[in-house]
């Protein structure tokens, strides 16, 4: 793995963050969130990273096909991590399966 790959796929996952980022935004909307500043940065932090990966990393590219391609790098690393999210959740449920729950004083007064 070169480095330039690296930083691309660094670069692609930071394109769909703030992607994702810029939806929960819009979807999580209401009268007393101050959504402009948060925006503003995203969408300055979206274009900054479009910019490095198509004039520096894919010079010879478009603007759409070096977004649809980054997106999907994204997409396929996460799918990458799946196992270990897996792994993971497997892991919370067995601790939570094995716990000793505590004693609860109002089942008591029931006998």
């Amino acid at each position: 793995m070169k480095i330039d790959d690296l930083l691309t796929s660094i670069i692609d996952g930071s394109i769909f963050i703030s992607l994702i980022f810029f939806i929960h935004l819009l979807c999580s909307y209401h009268p007393y969130h101050r959504i402009f500043p948060l925006l503003i940065g995203n969408i300055s932090f979206f274009f900054l990273a479009i910019c490095i990966n198509l004039f520096i990393l894919n010079s010879n590219s478009s603007l759409f096909i070096s977004l649809r391609e980054s997106i999907s790098n994204s997409i396929i690393s996460i799918i990458y991590f799946y196992p270990f999210l897996f792994i993971f959740i497997s892991f919370i449920i067995v601790k939570l399966f094995f716990r000793k729950r505590p004693e609860d004083p109002l089942l008591k007064l029931l006998d």
